[in-house]
C-alpha cells in the first residue's frame, strides 16, 4: 500500500493492513461525498431568488388617530409605541401602533398616525381638550413589529 497522509498521522487506523487500507478508501469517498454536498449547496444558494422582503405590517386595529408630535419620530411604520402627553410621567395610550409619521408640513409640527386601541381614545381626545398647543411624544423600539 502506498503511503498517505493519513497513514502517518494515523497510523494504528490507517497503517500497512488491507483493513487498514478499507478504511482508507472509505474515509476518501466520504470526503468526496462531503465535498460534493458543499459544492452542491453552494450552487443551489448562489442560483436561488432572494428571499422576500420582510411582510408588511399587521394592518392596523382599533383607532386610528393623527397625533401632533414633541419632536419627529425615527420609528418605521408598524412599530409599537407607548403615548405620553408631553410633559407628563404616565402614558396616555399603550400598545399602539405607529401607522405612519408625516415630516412637519405647513404648521412646523411633525405629525403622526397612530393606531391605539378603542377603550384608550378617551384619554387622547381629552389630553387634546386641555390646550390647543398640546403635543405627544411616542416611545417605542424599532424592532417591536
Amino acid at each position: 500500500m502506498a503511503g498517505s497522509r493519513l497513514a502517518q498521522h494515523l497510523p494504528s487506523l490507517f497503517g500497512p493492513s488491507r483493513r487498514a487500507a478499507w478504511r482508507l478508501s472509505v474515509v476518501r469517498r466520504l470526503l468526496a461525498l462531503a465535498a460534493l454536498l458543499l459544492a452542491v449547496r453552494l450552487a443551489v444558494g448562489a442560483t436561488s431568488p432572494p428571499d422576500e422582503a420582510a411582510p408588511p405590517p399587521a394592518p392596523a386595529k382599533g383607532a386610528t388617530v393623527v397625533l401632533p408630535l414633541a419632536s419627529a419620530v425615527d420609528l418605521p411604520a408598524g412599530s409599537r409605541v407607548t403615548v405620553y402627553a408631553a410633559g407628563r410621567a404616565r402614558p396616555v395610550a399603550h400598545r399602539a401602533r405607529l401607522v405612519e409619521a408625516a415630516d412637519p408640513g405647513t404648521t412646523g409640527q411633525p405629525r403622526a398616525q397612530v393606531s391605539v386601541p378603542e377603550e384608550q381614545v378617551g384619554p387622547i381626545v381629552q389630553e387634546l381638550g386641555v390646550s390647543p398647543r398640546v403635543s405627544f411624544v411616542l416611545v417605542g423600539r424599532p424592532g417591536d413589529g
